[in-house]
């Protein structure tokens, strides 16, 4: 009994001295001019389902989407369904939850800003890459609303400046939004007429 009690005595000082690692993800709050830039895909559409499978020791979830309007896109072709693939979800009692990585539930109306590699479609800029599309039940007017409205400063991606977030706090109506996201687009980009 007296070399584990000298044993935890060592070891508990330790903890104290070096701690264990821990590490977490950090979400830079983007702009819209950013998010606009780097974005292969601007998108609003409905999610139809998801797929949660995994792959290579994580859980992945395939988000199936009704496009309903492009507002930048790499191709003059425009799908009528793209497939989203966002890290973490649930196969089964097992889920992976990721900071950052937006949910997304069957019904939902969003505007993505999305990236694209060989493989799938990823949102770009985690959270700050999804808008909701909320419709008002009374007189069915649109507004945009989510995590790039409510950010009170945007950091940018190259020099890590801070600059206050020129967009309203509570969101805005949709037409509004598509044309202030339509205004950042080059002038040569093909997707400025849909």
């Amino acid at each position: 009994m007296a070399p584990l009690r000298h044993v935890i005595f060592f070891l508990i000082p330790l903890l104290f001295f070096f701690p264990p690692s821990l590490s977490a993800t950090t979400v830079l709050p983007v702009s819209l001019t950013q998010l606009t830039e780097k974005a292969d895909t601007i998108v609003a559409g409905v999610v139809q389902e998801s797929q949660a499978y995994w792959d290579e020791g994580r859980i992945y979830t395939d988000i199936t989407i009704e496009t309903m309007e492009f507002l930048k896109h790499p191709t003059p072709d425009r799908p009528t369904v793209i497939v989203v693939r966002t890290l973490g979800g649930q196969v089964d009692d097992m889920r992976m939850e990721v900071h950052g990585v937006p949910r997304l539930k069957v019904d939902d109306e969003v505007i993505l800003f999305l990236k694209k590699d060989d493989q799938a479609y990823t949102i770009f800029g985690l959270y700050y890459g999804l808008c909701r599309i909320e419709t008002d039940p009374l007189d069915a007017t649109q507004r945009v609303s989510g995590p790039l409205f409510r950010a009170r400063t945007t950091q940018s991606l190259n020099t890590k400046a801070l600059r206050l977030n020129p967009l309203p706090p509570q969101g805005e109506g949709l037409d509004a939004f598509f044309q202030r996201v339509r205004d950042l687009l080059p002038p040569s980009d093909e997707t400025r007429n849909p």
